[in-house]
């Protein structure tokens, strides 16, 4: 049984970059839909597409690279089932200032941590990634 889905997901794109995979299934969620918007957005992902495999719904995210290097270098889970981390406007703070940011749950919606700052807007942080 798992758990936390979003930190699988996590793990399975990080893990398939550093196999060089061109792409890396995840199962669907309206969430993990939300933060593949916001990862292609900032161009960590290449583009992601909903596939049906058996009747089920499927992420199919393709892989962003720049040469043999991987977009997703690092993912750093904050947020988790048993204890959430919320954070306001002015305590989102990015993990690296030249590439990294945050990907935060507002109320609204997912986006990334220049965003949040940019409407003022605190939230959930869910991950650092860079």
């Amino acid at each position: 049984m798992m758990t936390d889905p979003i930190a699988d997901m996590l793990t399975r794109l990080k893990n398939a970059n550093i196999v060089a995979k061109p792409y890396a299934d995840v199962p669907w969620s309206k969430l993990k839909e939300s933060i593949l918007r916001v990862l292609k957005e900032e161009h960590y992902i290449k583009d992601w597409e909903i596939i049906e495999v058996n009747g089920k719904k499927i992420l199919r995210v393709h892989l962003l690279y720049s040469g043999k290097k991987p977009g997703i270098l690092e993912v750093r889970k904050l947020s988790k089932p048993g204890c959430r981390i919320y954070v306001s406007a002015d305590d989102i703070a990015r993990k690296r200032q030249d590439s990294g940011m945050a990907v935060l749950s507002t109320t609204r919606g997912v986006m990334s941590s220049r965003k949040a700052k940019e409407l003022n807007i605190g939230g959930e942080l869910l991950f650092y990634i860079w």
